[in-house]
């Protein structure tokens, strides 16, 4: 692993609104690049948002799809790594899936292992778990509630990970005490301090406001807007004058010594 800046967005939750959720991405990419990011990670279902209802199938694409194409556009022009979340389809079947893409093309795609119940009558359950190449760094991803399972975090363990994207759609705690109130929370630095790989974590930024789209509501409230990065102990990673994105998203410096993930490996 070489040294590597990567930024995590806490993007907003818009439903069935693609074309508004890329002009986000590109936004905050461009503001992250500027500042140096190499790897661009954003929330869970961020392209075309997270909703438990039947609506949610209506906004699904292929993979790679329309929107694909569009973040490998971005990436190609601004010269990062990205990986966004969507609603995929393939044939009559659903997924939760987030998307690594540079701008050569597509490096892959990991969807959700560990559906919740709630979530299983929109979009089934991945059967995959997956280590990407991206030139820095081997990067695994855990969407949401995958992170909290010890099989998934140390299946990309053994595939060989050094860094594993967090991307979430949840609500809970307040981010200040998330890590240390929360057993989700606290299974992410877990995660981090046994398997001695990097964790990037960021939330879905704030809940979809009612009226959004007609007869549709939110899946459970307001969203809890975080960006953060763990180091291999499980710590928070982000040194003094580690730039920031406005409004609290979160851009840090992965820098290996070896000395963690060795001993571990």
């Amino acid at each position: 692993m070489e040294k590597m800046t990567v930024a995590a967005v806490s993007a907003r939750n818009l439903l069935g609104q693609p074309d508004a959720a890329l002009a986000d991405m590109r936004a905050w990419t461009e503001q992250a690049a500027a500042q140096g990011a190499e790897l661009v990670l954003f929330p869970e279902l961020n392209v075309t948002g997270y909703v438990q209802h039947p609506v949610a199938r209506e906004f699904a694409e292929p993979v790679p799809g329309p929107s694909t194409e569009k973040a490998i556009e971005l990436a190609r022009e601004v010269g990062v790594t990205l990986a966004y979340g969507i609603v995929e389809r393939k044939g009559d079947v659903f997924y939760c899936t987030h998307v690594l893409v540079n701008g050569d093309g597509l490096i892959g795609k990991q969807r959700k292992v560990h559906t919740p119940m709630q979530e299983q009558p929109y979009w089934g359950l991945g059967d995959a778990i997956d280590v990407f190449d991206i030139g820095k760094a081997k990067v695994g991803i855990a969407i949401c509630r995958d992170a909290f399972f010890d099989e998934m975090t140390r299946t990309l363990y053994f595939k060989g990970a050094e860094v594993v994207l967090m991307p979430f759609g949840y609500y809970n705690v307040p981010r200040s005490r998330y890590l240390k109130e929360s057993i989700h929370g606290m299974s992410i630095l877990k995660a981090c301090w046994t398997n001695g790989y990097y964790a990037v974590v960021c939330n879905s930024g704030r809940g979809r406001p009612v009226g959004q789209r007609a007869g549709v509501r939110g899946s459970g409230g307001q969203r809890r807007g975080h960006g953060r990065r763990r180091d291999r102990a499980g710590d928070a990673a982000g040194p003094a004058g580690t730039p920031q994105l406005s409004g609290g998203r979160a851009a840090a410096r992965a820098v290996p010594t070896g000395a963690t993930l060795t001993s571990r490996r």
